[in-house]
């Protein structure tokens, strides 16, 4: 309804001929919920503050192992406890990469 109170009618342009399917647009991925104002680039890296391209589950190869020691959640943001985890990280890194050199 109108201001008015009048009922407009559709014009002929807004009707569908019958027997034909209404067109459908191919719309992009949704942004991530609950991302609290992060829009990641459409194949980038999910982590916040990263543009790099994402390859394994949304995230380039450095987030991707923060998402699995789970540092950051699979929306890129990162957990209440991050600064606890990033040490045990941080040594386990130092760990792995003194077993390669021996």
């Amino acid at each position: 309804m109108s201001k008015t109170g009048e009922i407009k009618k559709p014009t002929e342009a807004a009707k569908k001929p019958e027997g034909q399917q209404p067109h459908t647009e191919k719309k992009e991925a949704p942004a991530v919920k609950g991302a609290k104002g992060h829009t990641p680039m459409p194949d980038g890296c999910h982590s916040w503050g990263c543009k790099a391209k994402a390859l394994k589950f949304n995230f380039c190869d450095e987030h991707y192992d923060h998402f699995k020691f789970g540092l950051i959640k699979k929306t890129g943001e990162p957990v209440s406890d991050y600064e606890k985890k990033i040490e045990h990280f941080l040594a386990h890194k130092r760990k792995l990469a003194a077993q390669k050199v021996a």
